[in-house]
């Protein structure tokens, strides 16, 4: 197979979902955020523009009505219309900023409503053949109201997939609820999502330095954010490493001192996406090539992959292939005898 070479991923656009259940405060973090200079130059792709109260103190110019709506703000921030189709959206203000008609922005954040499941918007930005030319996305956030949420979870699918499929999980309203209300939640979303971060907010407060992967943000020499997120894990000693779980949501890292043979490497993860389906919430490694002197970033979002990227080099010391699956309800056995399976026979130098 052929794998996308680092530098074209340079060229993408970073993209990121800011997700998360109505009223969990997505708004009011999405106004701190664009009084960032950290944040300068961002596209916001908003569901249900009109009905979304932008800062009037932000805004510095407003163009278009209905889906061609644009409002800029001062620091160079453009928001725009998501109601209709996602690739429509991104790519009528691709064409209207490279007519000159709005400002060229660095990178895109999309706000979905607070009913959407994240996984077609990600799967859309890893496979969408117009999408993907265009953006890379490097990460899902979802806010989580520490008032209500635990009501929301037993009751709503939506927010149950929303958290399972989070990068990092951004706690709002913390200082309105009750301390020990506050650490219960804490423990339900580990069992949802066991490897992302809970990080709690204060209202009007924003760092993007803590929320968003320094690729996103721009910063030179930033690795990939699935190498961020991989050294964020706890070490891992073992082939095989579990996290926190429940009986449904789980967290399985995989770890070899050598690399696989692509090639079987590849058939048995397309096995694994096949016989998952949505139960394979997440997809996110670093795997090493007979041959090659950098590792392929792997990623996905349930059964859709983004295309490998090929790194020009390992980045930092660590050069064992390292892949963790987070899932649903799927036996975890099968996946680890097909990992050892990989590396049964030594691969070639």
């Amino acid at each position: 197979m052929r794998f996308l070479a680092d530098a074209v991923e340079q060229g993408q656009l970073p993209a990121a979902i800011l997700g998360g259940f109505l009223g969990s405060g997505k708004t009011t973090l999405l106004n701190a955020l664009l009084r960032q200079p950290g944040m300068a130059g961002t596209a916001v792709a908003i569901n249900e523009f009109g009905e979304v109260p932008i800062d009037q103190h932000l805004v510095e110019a407003e163009s278009g009505t209905g889906p061609d709506r644009t409002v800029t703000m001062a620091n160079g921030c453009l928001c725009c219309d998501l109601s209709g189709d996602l690739e429509g959206a991104v790519m009528r203000i691709f064409a209207r900023r490279e007519a000159g008609a709005l400002p060229r922005f660095a990178r895109l954040l999309v706000e979905p409503s607070g009913l959407a499941d994240p996984a077609p918007i990600a799967q859309a930005l890893l496979r969408n053949p117009v999408l993907s030319r265009v953006l890379r996305l490097d990460s899902i956030l979802v806010t989580v109201d520490a008032l209500f949420a635990r009501g929301q979870l037993a009751e709503h699918p939506e927010a149950r997939a929303q958290v399972a499929l989070a990068d990092k999980l951004l706690l709002t309203k913390t200082d309105l609820a009750e301390p020990a209300g506050t650490a219960r939640l804490r423990e339900e979303l580990a069992r949802l999502n066991p490897l992302a971060p809970v990080i709690g907010m204060r209202q009007g407060e924003a760092d993007p330095g803590v929320l968003f992967p320094a690729r996103f943000l721009g910063t030179p020499g930033a690795p990939p954010p699935v190498v961020e997120w991989l050294d964020a894990l706890p070490p891992l000693h073992h082939r095989h490493q579990h996290h926190a779980h429940t009986q449904g949501t789980a967290a399985l890292s995989l770890v070899s001192d050598t690399p696989p043979l692509w090639q079987a490497f590849e058939n048995w993860l397309r096995r694994v996406r096949i016989e998952g389906g949505e139960k394979l919430l997440r997809v996110k490694g670093l795997i090493g090539v007979p041959g090659q002197s950098g590792p392929v970033v792997v990623q996905g979002v349930q059964h859709v992959l983004h295309p490998p990227v090929q790194l020009p080099a390992w980045p930092g010391g660590d050069r064992r292939s390292r892949l963790v699956l987070i899932t649903n309800g799927l036996s975890h056995s099968p996946l680890r005898q097909g990992w050892d399976a990989l590396f049964a026979a030594p691969a070639p130098a």
